[in-house]
């Protein structure tokens, strides 16, 4: 059955955010679309675009703003940013994790978590500069679950952990590393790599049979990691910024 094409028009905290899928799409009509669906909106925008390739040569190796798409929000005043793996695979894991984790205890861990979070995701565009108020928004989501984000302590604090969410609608379900880092202090102890395997297998055995998550294209040992343990690239995301109105 064939799925038509939409633009989701959203926020975030940078302003706001349009999301599409290239594929779904005429050679052209998305690049238009975006400008009419675009029309009122007065300030930053965020572009992100699913199968941004969609439509040129197989075996190209064009730079993003040399392809059609590339060039077509160019004109309308928007750029490239980054890309966007969705990385995917079966449950359960081929391997254990080796460590014990615990559940996130709402209404205790959010300072903690909060401060390690924002140690570790300084450079990062979406998840750096979290504040308490984002957490209870996302602990008032009906996905949210204090069971799925497993925490690792060292010495009684949180040294790293990983936020799991289940996709229930997707047939069939699908279970997310949401979130995942390591406080930096505890860099070089193959935290990562443990607690990528941890939160699978909470989700291996909440009866999820299908894994994925998304990472920074060029955050090359993240990807390097994610490939050792199974996971292969299912869609490129990419990412266009600009400020609206857009150029006509």
């Amino acid at each position: 059955m064939s799925v038509d094409p939409v633009i989701s028009i959203g926020t975030d905290q940078h302003g706001a955010v349009a999301e599409s899928d290239a594929s779904k799409w005429p050679s052209g009509a998305l690049v238009e679309a975006l400008r009419l669906h675009l029309t009122d909106v007065v300030g930053p925008v965020s572009v992100w675009i699913d199968h941004p390739d969609h439509g040129e040569p197989a075996g190209g190796d064009s730079a993003p703003t040399e392809t059609e798409l590339g060039r077509g929000l160019a004109e309308l005043g928007l750029t490239v940013e980054r890309d966007l793996y969705r990385m995917e695979r079966s449950l359960p894991m081929d391997q254990p994790s080796g460590i014990e984790t615990r559940s996130f205890v709402v209404g205790q861990d959010e300072q903690a978590w909060v401060e390690v979070n924002n140690r570790a995701f300084s450079w990062h565009r979406e998840q750096g500069g979290w504040t308490l108020a984002q957490v209870a928004e996302r602990q008032a989501e009906p996905w949210f679950d204090a069971d799925g984000f497993r925490v690792y302590e060292i010495d009684g604090g949180i040294a790293a952990y990983c936020w799991t969410k289940v996709h229930a609608d997707d047939d069939p379900p699908v279970g997310e590393v949401y979130v995942i880092a390591v406080d930096p202090q505890y860099h070089g102890r193959g935290l990562g790599r443990a607690l990528t395997l941890a939160g699978y297998e909470h989700l291996a055995d909440a009866g999820l049979t299908r894994a994925m998550l998304y990472v920074d294209a060029h955050n090359t040992p993240a990807v390097t990691l994610y490939l050792d343990l199974g996971l292969e690239v299912a869609v490129v995301r990419r990412l266009f910024t600009g400020t609206c109105p857009l150029s006509s």
